[in-house]
């Protein structure tokens, strides 16, 4: 592809990528996926190859059967799933459904479209926002000592300790 520069790459991972909820082995795979395929698009991306990420919502056999719908009202139950993640979960669309976003970004029309994160399931057709930090404190390492245990408290959750230091 390199050579040729040009080329589209599309991996499959999930939402369970975000790891909400649940098998932290399959989240852990799913993450490497996605993460992996974010550090080929910015590496390939000046030689012309795209790669990019789709999450399909579809009935498989992963997803189907007893066993798994009571893994999701179990998750549901415990409030690891809201409802509407419960209801599309036991009510996953057929696969045909994901397989028109692979088609696009396989093709030309999505040649300009690479590094990004698609959810497909059904008629419903998403993009995840790459994170990006959000700066909860700042201080100059070259004239500032680090951080304590009590600040970062502070600058995390807004919040003093509640310890008094009088003895009552």
């Amino acid at each position: 592809m390199v050579e040729k520069g040009r080329g589209s790459i599309i991996n499959t991972s999930s939402f369970a990528y975000l790891g909400d909820y649940g098998g932290t082995g399959y989240a852990a795979g799913k993450g490497a996926v996605t993460s992996l395929t974010l550090a080929i698009a910015a590496e390939l991306k000046e030689y012309g190859v795209r790669a990019n990420v789709v999450c399909p919502g579809a009935k498989t056999r992963l997803s189907s059967g007893l066993a798994y719908e009571a893994r999701i009202l179990e998750l549901y139950r415990r409030q690891l799933l809201d409802e509407a993640v419960m209801r599309s979960s036991l009510d996953a669309p057929p696969a045909e459904y994901a397989a028109p976003l692979y088609e696009f970004l396989a093709s030309d029309l999505a040649a300009d479209i690479t590094g990004e994160i698609y959810i497909a399931a059904g008629g419903f057709v998403g993009r995840f926002e790459r994170p990006t930090p959000t700066v909860v404190g700042y201080r100059d390492h070259q004239d500032a000592p680090p951080w304590t245990a009590e600040e970062l408290r502070q600058l995390i959750t807004g919040r003093r300790s509640g310890r008094s230091n009088t003895a009552g």
